[in-house]
């Protein structure tokens, strides 16, 4: 393994896995058919009251803008996904290898106060989080700023 890392290089290396990342996972972020065309929204979400609201089979992800990752998580029964949104609670971006710590704003109180993702490498604030609903879990379906522009062959 060593071998191979040190031939293709660990920063190709990581953009090779994000190319073969995104191209696997687009189908789940636009689906598309012959006459209808839906494109699937991630909608911010800054409390831990949203993040329990989410139910399984709905998908949350964390994005860090200094490091240019995205983490995507499915939603399971057991809410290890609440964690991402847990005043108090760190885990390790996977990227930088970072401290990241999750720290109310002030914003709100309990369950409902907005938080921030403070990375010991990246910086205050340089991560945020989003989730995708199922159509089960009660998504309403909203059309982006692009529907009806993009020429459809």
């Amino acid at each position: 393994m060593n071998v191979v890392l040190n031939l293709i290089g660990a920063r190709n290396l990581t953009k090779c896995a994000l190319i073969v990342f995104l191209s696997l996972s687009l189908p789940l972020i636009v689906q598309a058919s012959d006459n209808d065309h839906h494109v699937k929204h991630l909608e911010h979400i800054k409390t831990q009251a949203e993040a329990e609201a989410l139910r399984p089979g709905d998908t949350i992800a964390m994005a860090c803008g200094m490091c240019k990752n995205v983490s995507i998580y499915e939603v399971h029964e057991n809410n290890e996904h609440v964690e991402l949104m847990t005043i108090g609670e760190k885990h390790t971006c996977p990227v930088c290898g970072g401290t990241v710590t999750v720290v109310g704003t002030g914003t709100g109180s309990g369950k409902n106060e907005e938080v921030k993702h403070v990375c010991s490498k990246c910086g205050d604030d340089a991560m945020f989080v989003a989730a995708l609903k199922t159509k089960e879990s009660g998504q309403t379906h909203r059309h982006g700023p692009m529907h009806g522009k993009m020429d459809h062959k």
